[in-house]
């Protein structure tokens, strides 16, 4: 059974830090970091994210926000949803 809640879409802007550890890592403009392990492929597509290409660049981002709360440990994943270059 999989008892993710409906997805929490926000769109913010980000610097790129880098692919790291199987994640794509931005820095936030409200100062978070966050590291997203899910991807639109539409984005892979449009740009390659593994390389060191688009490091410390700005981008507005669409993110969803997946709540997983299959059992006493709260679960957040964090799916990039959009990317376009500011």
């Amino acid at each position: 059974m999989n008892n993710y809640s409906e997805p929490t879409s926000i769109s913010i802007r980000g610097q790129f830090v880098g692919y790291l550890q199987g994640g794509y890592v931005f820095h936030l403009e409200n100062e978070d970091i966050i590291d997203f392990d899910q991807i639109n492929p539409k984005i892979l597509d449009a740009f390659d994210l593994k390389s060191n290409a688009f490091k410390n660049t700005t981008f507005e981002i669409v993110y969803s926000e997946i709540f997983d709360d299959l059992d006493d440990d709260d679960l957040v994943i964090f799916k990039l949803e959009k990317l376009t270059l500011v």
